[in-house]
């Protein structure tokens, strides 16, 4: 696959970009999958590991050490400005200054699949979209297999804003530069930074502004579920959080007001939920997350922010492979 500009294009080649927080096995685990999905690519991409901590000098040799064994160019950049939006804003500064055309993106707890580039690439090569979004795919702990019977909702699939394909996460995906000129930089709002859902805002943003979407369903990846999110209490507990986001950014959207309105329908619908079969294989299951997603969104009507990414206070700090989230706040 040869990463191509149109004529006149300022723009050329692909970036791999990813945000980091205290997960160095993982990360280097990521990193290598990354080199085997890029040895298809007639150009190799350049990687840009955006570290979100900078406490530990271990990470920087690692990538160091791993850049030096693959040949592969790799841009190493501690962001310590706390917080996922920064992080996010700080690869696309990485890949800008570099004069990228395309930056695929993935999170560190991840790894893709060996064709995850050349997938991506190539639908966005005939779909001519400017974002194109792939799956992810949980894979549990031993101990938690019997959760395998409701792995949707622990995956990312595709979904439909307003009938059209929409991407909406940035644990997969890969976006076209040369189509973003008239987004506004950064693109990750701060306000988003520790709460999370700051993405979704971004993909909104970009789907609202006219660019096409589009979904390359063999560019998956596989995402590691630890054991402290293999749960259906923790599955609750993020669809809260869902609910609970998807208040802010409507709001950002189109005021407050029709957002409660959002709200009280969805609320008056939990009657007859089970009916749609939206979850055929657990239909109780699927009214109970509904529930949590509605209860999520009264908490932000009434001002309480779900925080995803809280930071530890030094003295709490955590011990290192471990992410400080799913705290509530407000």
């Amino acid at each position: 696959m040869t990463v191509s500009s149109p004529p006149g294009s300022s723009r050329s080649g692909l970036a791999v970009g990813l945000c980091t927080y205290k997960r160095l096995p993982s990360l280097l685990r990521l990193l290598d999958h990354i080199a085997e999905s890029a040895k298809p690519l007639a150009e190799p991409p350049v990687i840009i590991v955006v570290d979100n901590d900078g406490q530990d000098p271990a990470v920087g040799l690692a990538v160091g050490a791993f850049a030096a064994r693959t040949g592969l160019e790799l841009r190493y950049r501690i962001e310590s400005h706390p917080g996922i939006s920064a992080a996010r804003n700080a690869v696309f500064d990485e890949a800008e200054k570099r004069g990228v055309r395309f930056v695929a993106m993935i999170d560190d707890d991840e790894w893709p699949s060996p064709g995850w580039l050349a997938e991506l690439l190539a639908c966005q090569a005939r779909e001519g979209a400017a974002v194109v979004g792939g799956p992810v795919r949980p894979v549990f702990p031993e101990k938690a297999a019997h959760l395998e019977r409701y792995a949707r909702y622990w995956s990312v699939q595709k979904q439909f804003l307003e009938g059209r394909p929409f991407v909406f996460c940035t644990c997969n995906f890969l976006i076209d530069l040369e189509a973003t000129g008239s987004i506004p930089r950064p693109f990750f709002d701060e306000a988003f930074g520790l709460s999370g859902g700051g993405d979704t805002v971004f993909f909104r943003r970009l789907f609202y502004a006219g660019l096409k979407m589009a979904w390359a369903e063999e560019a998956f990846v596989w995402e590691e579920v630890p054991d402290s999110r293999a749960s259906l209490a923790w599955m609750r507990q993020r669809r809260f959080r869902v609910g609970n986001h998807a208040v802010r950014w409507e709001s950002l959207d189109a005021g407050a007001r029709k957002s409660l309105v959002k709200t009280l329908g969805l609320t008056a619908r939990l009657a007859i939920y089970p009916l749609f079969r939206r979850e055929p294989e657990s239909p109780f299951l699927g009214w109970l997350l509904e529930m949590d997603k509605v209860r999520g969104r009264y908490k932000a009507h009434l001002g309480g922010v779900f925080v995803e990414y809280a930071r530890p206070k030094p003295a709490e700090a955590a011990p290192a492979g471990r992410r400080e989230d799913d705290h509530v706040c407000g």
